[in-house]
């Protein structure tokens, strides 16, 4: 099966979970920005919530997400860090359904550090848990 991991990451902290599932499905995690344009059947998406960005994912992931060709994508599996469990899977399930892009039921969040709350996460319990969403997510496609 043809699975990718991309990501936007500003703190480091979607990136992390992005490494573990893609070391969990065998491939490499990428930035949006190196996303290559070509068909996947399963692409595993994260992004976080920011304050500097109306308390929503980043510009650069709304343009992602309005340039993926819904012909190219069989489905989108959504993952997210933040602060607090954010409106970040809410958001990039509506923009994927407005582009007719299939998203799976279940997604994955798990806290991330910003300042001096949160420490250490990310942690290693996270990132398990992540590779374990990823290989039920491809399991149940």
């Amino acid at each position: 099966m043809n699975v990718r991991v991309a990501y936007y990451s500003a703190t480091g902290n979607t990136r992390k979970v992005a490494g573990a599932i893609a070391d969990a499905l065998g491939c490499e995690a990428v930035g949006i920005d190196a996303y290559p344009a070509d068909g996947v059947e399963l692409l595993f998406l994260g992004a976080a919530v920011y304050a500097t960005h109306g308390h929503g994912v980043h510009q650069a992931v709304k343009d992602f997400v309005a340039g993926l060709d819904p012909a190219m994508v069989g489905k989108v599996a959504l993952f997210s860090t933040g602060f607090i469990q954010s409106e970040a899977i809410p958001i990039l399930r509506g923009l994927l359904a407005a582009r007719g892009i299939p998203v799976a039921e279940e997604s994955f969040f798990c806290l991330g550090r910003f300042a001096l709350f949160n420490l250490g996460r990310p942690n290693a319990v996270d990132l398990l848990a992540a590779a374990e969403f990823a290989k039920r997510t491809l399991h149940n496609r």
